[in-house]
């Protein structure tokens, strides 16, 4: 039989270990292979009970009763299945965030894919189009949640998978949503797998090799587009475009991945990104070509690109500001800060934008617009409202750390205080 690999000396992080437990062949195989291993860290199974059928609370304990068994604690946590398009995908958005919300700083968590689901996911993948980063399937270790996501069974095959199970007389769960061809990676693993395993003997031995070279190519590609990323960057969330004929769609779409990786989020769909870069070429210079997507959006204006992360701040709040030197804003608009002094000079109230704004800045004979001054900073119209508004006595006082009043110029001149805006995504750039 293969090892671990990588094996439990290698794995990262000095938290616990946490083994996502169906019950199935495939984590119970693992789960024995682990406890011979005698790891010196601790380990307990997580099961996902997904309440999609009558008996899925009766797997839970039976799924509980195997790990005691193998002398595992084994904790059941429920989910709720959101209904979509995909109930697959569905299911495993919840099982991993699920998981994510159990760990704890240093943890790492096993998952059993073996070989077999390398080969499946890699051609699913390319029936879906996927590119490079996707064609290289599984990966067998990444960062996830506060901890690592590994998966020491890739080089197993299914087959002695079940030769372990049956060597050593165990009795693993049988979940019926595995038997369903209604699910993408059912179909292909039960249908046409066999198929093509019968034409192609060499087939898995092909789609493994396909992954690893597709692996590398992506590994190449996120070094250039983080090399693109740090020439093109304006500001975290700002990036120019490259001169006509400098740079490809298809090398630009890599850069924007990264970027949106780099940011916290998830990239959206390669198809998306290729009918977004298909409109920024086309765009003429009044357009403002937008492609959405369930974690952000990405703007262009002014010749550069923008990114937002959802959701957006709320539209109407207020905080009082009298004591401590930090104020926490709402959503993602990070904090104001205050250095030289241990609490406001004088009671300050922090606000959401208000129609009609205006503010006299300390040095200039008139009251302005805000959303003028926020224009002549280069603040892109859908970041206005987000900058925080100051007040003294109800009265506008600042914009961020950029404008202020001579009211709470002076205030904060006599205290030596300093104000500072602590924001990555509402500078401009």
């Amino acid at each position: 039989m293969p090892e671990l690999n990588p094996p439990p000396c290698q794995w990262p992080g000095d938290g616990r270990v946490i083994l996502a437990f169906s019950g199935g062949p495939d984590s119970l195989c693992l789960l024995h292979r682990l406890r011979a291993e005698n790891c010196d860290r601790p380990v307990l199974c997580l099961h996902i009970d997904h309440r999609l059928d009558e008996a899925s609370s009766q797997r839970a304990r039976m799924a509980t009763r195997l790990a005691m068994e193998a002398e595992t604690a084994c904790q059941v946590v429920q989910v709720d299945v959101q209904q979509g398009t995909s109930p697959e995908a569905a299911a495993r958005r919840a099982r991993y965030h699920a998981i994510e919300t159990f760990m704890q700083a240093g943890d790492v968590v096993l998952t059993a894919h073996h070989a077999d689901d390398q080969a499946e996911t890699v051609l699913m993948r390319l029936l879906r189009g996927a590119a490079p980063a996707g064609l290289g399937g599984i990966p067998r270790q990444r960062r996830f949640g506060p901890g690592w996501l590994v998966r020491p069974l890739l080089d197993w095959r299914r087959a002695q998978i079940a030769h372990f199970i049956g060597e050593r007389d165990l009795s693993p769960l049988h979940d019926p949503a595995n038997d369903s061809l209604t699910m993408d990676r059912n179909f292909i693993g039960r249908q046409l797998m066999p198929v093509i395993r019968k034409r192609w003997p060499g087939a898995d031995r092909a789609l493994l090799r396909s992954a690893r070279l597709c692996r590398g190519a992506a590994e190449t590609l996120a070094e250039l587009a983080a090399e693109d990323l740090e020439r093109l960057a304006l500001a975290p969330a700002c990036i120019r475009l490259p001169g006509p004929g400098r740079s490809n769609r298809f090398r630009l779409g890599e850069m924007l991945r990264h970027w949106c990786y780099r940011q916290g989020l998830s990239p959206p769909p390669g198809r998306r990104i290729e009918t977004f870069l298909g409109q920024v070429e086309r765009a003429a210079t009044d357009r403002q070509p937008m492609l959405t997507w369930d974690e952000g959006i990405i703007r262009l204006w002014r010749g550069r690109l923008w990114l937002q992360a959802l959701p957006e701040p709320p539209d109407d709040w207020s905080l009082d500001w009298r004591h401590g030197t930090t104020l926490d804003l709402p959503g993602d608009l990070g904090r104001l800060e205050l250095s030289g002094v241990d609490h406001p000079p004088t009671p300050l109230t922090v606000r959401s934008a208000r129609p009609g704004d205006r503010l006299r800045p300390a040095g200039q004979a008139h009251h302005r617009p805000v959303v003028q001054l926020l224009a002549e900073h280069d603040i892109p119209p859908w970041q206005r409202d987000g900058w925080p508004r100051i007040c003294i006595a109800d009265q506008l006082a600042g914009i961020g750390d950029v404008w202020q009043s001579r009211e709470l110029e002076r205030c904060l001149e006599a205290a030596g205080a300093q104000l500072h805006w602590l924001t990555s995504r509402y500078r401009g750039c």
